[in-house]
């Protein structure tokens, strides 16, 4: 399809340029009727590009994602997270007979040369909490359609989930069962997924208004290099029960095995709560209480928000929060 901006769509069809961006944003308030001239305009600067029986033309999209998440998470049916993005985003672009391909790439990389490859592409899907933000915005200034997935970063179209929000609300079902110390641990705070959820955190905590709490926070290292000697630390401290609530469902996860190591009961001992929801959260023993977010719909709307970009050049940046939902299991249900 051809690339038309917005001006070119509302001379057609009667408008103003701001009325075709909230159309293709899907703004409610857009009256119908306007929004049906926008859609008809499009249609017909398509119609008029080609002759009748044309097929718009195949397009190449990338997926970039750091080189530390291929071996560890890319397998959709093994239920880690990003594969179950991916997953979303290879569904919408089949549905539309695009091409794409992965494109893992180093820390050091620089930024100019890797945005000079991704420049062969007509879209980019930059994946992951650690995405640099600078290649972000260096490929939306080189005029390159590219959105983020699982990271907001300002000037440029991304998608990510309430890790706030979602991190309160488990957090303050924790604080329900009554554990008396309240650990959060992560890989790291500079991980904004990570930094966000210990932020819900301190809120969760903060509004219980409870004064006879223990409360820590404390970084594992990037996989977790550190947690033996950190959650032996904190747990050697704690007054029991206790409880952890981890940055996600896989430090949870290992977490775990740490504590049963410990010859700690869960959750009668220990309580643990996770964020995700992948797929071995709940085979685990016992079920791991979670946060749930849609993983393979957080693909789906990053494919069809790039898909508007690659269409119309000139939209406004837009970030996409999805909701997300507590999803309680035995892991952290004390006393029952």
């Amino acid at each position: 399809m051809k690339r038309w901006s917005t001006r070119e769509v509302a001379r057609v069809a009667g408008v103003s340029p701001a009325t075709v961006s909230r159309v293709l944003n899907r703004n409610a308030t857009v009256a119908p009727e306007l929004s049906r001239k926008v859609l008809d305009a499009i249609r017909s600067l398509e119609e008029a590009s080609g002759t009748p029986g044309d097929r718009s033309p195949i397009r190449k999209v990338c997926i970039a994602f750091p080189q530390r998440l291929e071996g560890w998470d890319l397998d959709p049916v093994g239920g880690a997270f990003y594969g179950r993005v991916l997953s979303g985003i290879d569904e919408v672009l089949r549905e539309v007979g695009h091409d794409h391909s992965v494109f893992p790439y180093a820390p050091s990389d620089s930024v100019s040369e890797m945005v000079a490859q991704l420049s062969r592409f007509d879209g980019i899907i930059l994946m992951g909490a650690d995405t640099p933000d600078e290649l972000a915005r260096e490929a939306a200034r080189e005029g390159l359609p590219v959105i983020v997935v699982d990271k907001q970063v300002r000037g440029v179209d991304s998608v990510v989930s309430d890790n706030a929000g979602g991190a309160e609300e488990v957090t303050a079902h924790v604080l329900e069962q009554g554990y008396r110390t309240l650990i959060y641990l992560c890989e790291t705070f500079e991980d904004p997924s990570f930094s966000a959820r210990k932020a819900g955190f301190g809120q969760a905590v903060e509004a219980s208004g409870r004064t006879d709490l223990m409360v820590h926070a404390a970084e594992l290292g990037r996989g977790w290099l550190n947690a033996p000697a950190v959650v032996s630390e904190l747990l050697d401290s704690a007054a029991f029960p206790a409880a952890v609530v981890a940055g996600n469902d896989m430090t949870a996860l290992h977490i775990m095995a740490l504590a049963r190591a410990k010859g700690l009961r869960i959750p009668d001992q220990l309580g643990l709560v996770g964020f995700d929801d992948v797929a071995y959260a709940s085979r685990s023993e016992p079920p791991l209480t979670t946060v749930r977010v849609d993983k393979t719909e957080m693909g789906r709307l990053a494919s069809r928000r790039l898909l508007e970009r690659m269409s119309l050049r000139d939209l406004l940046p837009v970030t996409i929060t999805m909701h997300v939902a507590l999803t309680v299991r035995g892991s952290s249900l004390l006393g029952r």
